[in-house]
């Protein structure tokens, strides 16, 4: 019975350092494309480090296990955190012939990621002026300028009330507190 699979020893370079050696019975691009977007089992990489990424096709899934536990041993990668022995080799395996890996997708992976990454920071400083606004409210509430229901208000976020007056509030506009004051049918 014959297999298609190819058996798929590969390295990952940062600049001039080798950083992780890893091995794939897949294609060498969806691999890649995991360890770029973080699936899971796979180790993260970003993509604005790596300067090459080289591979080695082997005839064997037990040659493409023994090279790959051979060079973690041997060369030692610093995100390779399985797999590595203290002790120095004692064998010597006739090396591998490597071969550039490229892919036409590379760019678009860049600003795949780059989006997603800007999207992130987004959401974390959406995160940090939510916070700040909390902190605003809780101390407006505790020196009794809203009302319990206003506060409650603001701490729930689903209303265009609330998201406006945590906006206002992080924009230092205090005026709309009394909008809603009014628009909510409670007084301050």
């Amino acid at each position: 019975m014959q297999q298609n699979n190819r058996f798929i020893i590969y390295r990952i370079f940062y600049g001039d350092t080798l950083v992780y050696i890893g091995r794939t019975k897949q294609p060498l691009q969806s691999r890649i494309h995991g360890h770029l977007f973080k699936n899971p089992m796979q180790r993260s990489l970003f993509i604005d480090q790596i300067s090459r990424i080289e591979y080695a096709v082997l005839p064997s899934e037990a040659d493409m296990n023994l090279y790959e536990l051979y060079y973690i041993n041997l060369w030692k990668p610093p995100l390779n955190v399985d797999d590595k022995s203290k002790d120095a080799l004692t064998v010597r395996l006739p090396e591998l012939q490597w071969d550039n890996f490229t892919t036409p997708l590379w760019t678009k992976w860049q600003k795949e990621i780059a989006e997603s990454d800007k999207q992130y920071k987004m959401r974390q400083q959406e995160k940090a002026a939510f916070e700040a606004a909390k902190r605003i409210m809780h101390r407006r509430f505790a020196c009794n300028e809203i009302t319990e229901n206003q506060y409650a208000d603001f701490l729930d976020q689903n209303t265009p009330e609330s998201k406006a007056l945590m906006w206002s509030l992080y924009l230092g506009s205090m005026k709309s507190t009394s909008s809603f004051a009014s628009s909510s049918g409670t007084n301050t």
